[in-house]
């Protein structure tokens, strides 16, 4: 086909269809995009009618400054004021030696000129080191709808997209973000991750009455407060080693006045308030983290919370505290590492002196290396809570089906008359454990079951 074409001097591609090739030019970068301009008016004039464009290079391929100042001018002045949808530009340093980012600015103002709905603006894949480019704050668009934000400074006292009066989706990755307060009044969905980097002395501020998504994990600095966020459907949290709320003597508090566990505040919390009115949550950190455990000091209800995952950051004590605080909870998952810090004396005569019943919970899905003290800790709360062993399914990381180690699940079920205790063994365990069964045969206690199972090989 390509060979007749070319030899009629047809245009092989006249009997596609505009919408079609207007699809295939999108994917394209924009450099490529605008050299078919040169094969006849119709691709012309469907690269002007292009709602996507893609400055986006590799490093090879990355024009030089002179190269790259021209394309821009030139696509601005042939493209004119045409609508855009989607605009991704790689920031580049493009007017050496000043390194302002002048040709970057301009195609930022240009995408939001054109009435674009998403804007991606990430740093430049070079692989020679660049300044990094700080992104402009008089962002002002009644159009914008979607900003993703990657490798860039956000070097700015406040960012508060009060001019981007429809914008919805905010994503920030791998930012350098220096703002004590990110603002809007209509964004829906907030993600920040990928290892930004967010302040230390003084807390970021979000404020977002309209959020309903909230993803916040691998940032370096102090937790950001949370205001109010009355819509809040979902939020993933993930306190991991970059985040400063902890003490780094591990006493949880010390006399080093810049150390984390000097940064939380005396008269209300960090997280938990402002994520009260989640349907689903999920909050994982490291033990030593204490922002959860001081934020539960402040009772806030989870009247919402249908869903909810934690790992073993919590002691008896706060377990305890979520269950009571959250009267529709449905669904609940923990997945538990090192559980040293669920037992404690606090936390037995808690769960003995404070029991309540969690009547609209429906499963329990527990992830252990093995079921150790902590998990029976665990198991025993529940009980407490009148949840049901047929309610609770539990997986050990660390063992196949065939090979487990010992369940004790029973006698924390409410069964008064007899005392159940099965074990699920393999061949390394199975002398141990028939040597305690007949220990229990010669002195048995009261009415008591001891069941073993070993797998058939």
């Amino acid at each position: 086909m390509l060979e007749m074409a070319a030899a009629s001097d047809r245009d092989p591609f006249g009997d596609l269809p505009d919408e079609l090739l207007s699809r295939v030019l999108s994917f394209l970068p924009a450099e490529d995009a605008l050299q078919t301009c040169v094969l006849e008016t119709r691709w012309r004039d469907l690269w002007r009618r292009l709602t996507s464009l893609r400055f986006v290079f590799d490093g090879p391929t990355f024009p030089r400054y002179n190269r790259f100042k021209r394309l821009v001018k030139l696509l601005i002045c042939l493209r004119g004021n045409s609508p855009l949808i989607r605009c991704e530009i790689d920031a580049y340093p493009d007017d050496e030696p000043e390194n302002m980012f002048t040709n970057t600015r301009l195609l930022i103002d240009y995408a939001l000129a054109c009435e674009a709905e998403e804007l991606i603006v990430r740093a430049a894949d070079i692989q020679y080191d660049l300044p990094v480019f700080d992104v402009p704050l008089s962002l002002i668009s009644q159009h914008l709808k979607t900003l993703h934000l990657e490798g860039v400074n956000l070097d700015h006292s406040a960012l508060k997209f009060s001019g981007c009066l429809v914008l919805e989706d905010l994503r920030i990755q791998l930012c350098n973000i220096r703002a004590c307060e990110i603002s809007s009044m209509s964004l829906k969905r907030l993600c920040i991750t990928d290892y930004c980097s967010l302040p230390d002395i003084v807390r970021l501020r979000i404020c977002a009455p309209s959020l309903i998504s909230l993803q916040l994990e691998d940032f370096e600095g102090l937790t950001p407060f949370l205001e109010n966020m009355p819509l809040l459907e979902t939020a993933h949290v993930n306190l991991e080693d970059g985040c400063h709320d902890h003490c780094r003597s591990n006493q949880g508090v010390c006399d080093n006045i810049v150390c984390g566990c000097h940064a939380y505040p005396v008269k209300e919390g960090v997280l938990l308030n402002g994520l009260s009115n989640a349907a689903k949550l999920d909050l994982i950190a490291l033990p030593k983290m204490f922002l959860y455990r001081s934020d539960l000091k402040w009772c806030p209800i989870f009247g919402k919370l249908k869903t909810l995952l934690l790992n073993e950051w919590f002691t008896a004590v706060d377990l305890v505290c979520i269950l009571r605080q959250s009267p529709v909870l449905e669904s609940l998952t923990l997945k538990l590492g090192n559980t040293e810090d669920i037992v404690g004396a606090t936390g037995a005569q808690e769960t003995k002196t404070q029991s309540f019943v969690c009547a609209c919970l429906k499963s329990v899905y527990i992830e252990c290396e093995e079921v150790d003290e902590g998990v029976l800790a665990v198991l025993n709360i529940l009980s407490t809570c009148g949840i049901l062993r047929d309610q609770i399914s539990i997986k050990e990381d660390s063992r196949t089906d065939s090979d487990c180690f010992g369940l004790l699940l029973e006698p924390f079920f409410g069964l008064k008359d007899h005392k159940i205790l099965v074990f699920f063994v393999s061949a390394t365990f199975f002398g141990l454990l028939l040597g305690m069964f007949l220990e229990c045969m010669a002195h048995p206690p009261n009415p008591f079951i001891f069941c073993i199972h070993y797998p058939s090989v």
